[in-house]
Order: C-alpha cells, then structure tokens, then sequence
C-alpha cells in the first residue's frame, strides 16, 4: 500500500470503530429514550429555570444555555444541554457541509452525534418539539446520505 492509502485505511478504520461505539451506546439507551421521549408529561410544570432555558433555545441562544447547564447537576439541566448542544452542532455542521475540506465521513460522524445528543433528551418542551423533530429527521437524512456517499 501507498503512504495515502495507509493515511485512508487508518481513517476509515477509526471512523468505523467511532460509529460503532456510538451505535453501542445507542442501542442501550434508545429504547428506554425513545419510550420516555413518547411518553413524556407534555403538560408538565415548568419551572420559572426551565422557561428561562426554553427562551434560550428559542432565541437560538446555544452558546449562553450550554454554559448554564454544563454541570448538568439535575435531568432538568442534562436535557437543555444536550439539546442546546446538539442544536448548536447541527447549525455547525450545515455550515461546515458547505466547505469543500468536509469530508463524508466528517460530515457522517457530526450527523450521528447530534443524534446521539438528542437521544438521550427525556423531555422535549412543547415550543420547540416540531424543530426537534425536524432536526433529527434531517440529521438521520443527512448521516444517511454521506455514509452511503463513502460506499
């Protein structure tokens, strides 16, 4: 082999066990998520935090809410972060598709991370629900289509 295909090999390799571990976690958790995520009590109370953290994120505010919820001390705090992060990386990564040094499997990983975040969410606030979905549903598109762009 090439000094390059090694380069490629090596890569491949790495994005192969990246994924699986990735799937792995997953599936531990996606069942007991995706059951709390459709049964979860849409007409909770919120506290006066959480409409706070909800504004954030309605505001497209990322940033301001990860650094508020990075201690993720409460499942309160862990759903805001993991929501704001994973909101964040999916404007990241439309922006960085756009860039000719993106590559597939760049583009494949962001897509299965941002995912990954928003599995592990046990509670969606109603106001942002329908952008919630529409990200997960482009985000699977999108991890889709670049891993079978790499075939």
């Amino acid at each position: 082999m090439t000094k390059g295909g090694d380069f490629m090999g090596l890569r491949i390799i790495l994005t192969a066990l990246l994924l699986f571990s990735l799937a792995a976690c997953s599936s531990a958790n996606q069942s007991s998520t995706e059951d709390n995520n459709s049964t979860s009590d849409d007409s909770r109370e919120l506290t006066d935090e959480e409409q706070k953290y909800i504004d954030f994120l309605l505001d497209e505010d990322y940033k301001a809410l990860i650094s508020m919820t990075e201690n993720q001390e409460s499942e309160i705090k862990k759903d805001y972060y993991h929501l704001a992060s994973a909101l964040q990386l999916f404007e990241e990564v439309e922006k960085r598709k756009k860039d000719s040094t993106a590559t597939n499997e760049e583009l494949e990983l962001r897509y299965s991370t941002v995912l990954q975040k928003l599995r592990v969410v046990k509670y969606i606030p109603t106001e942002i629900s329908d952008k919630v979905k529409e990200v997960k549903k482009l985000s699977q598109f999108q991890k889709d289509f670049y891993a079978n762009k790499q075939l």
